[in-house]
């Protein structure tokens, strides 16, 4: 569950960010952070931010996973109170 709300907190900042990296050097397309967002979204819609959703959610749910699983075993160690 942590995973899946993580992904859709970071979803969109990652499709931007993929988006900027691989603009052309000599051409850009995009302004900045804000400008690439405005245009995704007139070009895509808002639900365009997710494209790419379940990849992203394949790479995040595990690593959520283990640190939660990690934090309780470090906590049942140290003899504190789990979640």
């Amino acid at each position: 569950v942590a995973g899946f709300f993580m992904t859709i907190t970071v979803a969109p900042a990652d499709m931007i960010r993929t988006k900027l990296m691989s603009q052309p050097t000599d051409k850009k397309i995009y302004d900045g952070f804000v400008d690439c967002a405005i245009k995704t979204v007139k070009e895509g819609g808002v639900l365009s931010l997710w494209r790419g959703f379940v990849p992203i959610w394949a790479r995040f749910a595990p690593q959520a996973t283990l640190q939660l699983l990690t934090i309780e075993a470090m906590y049942n160690a140290l003899g504190f109170k789990g979640i």
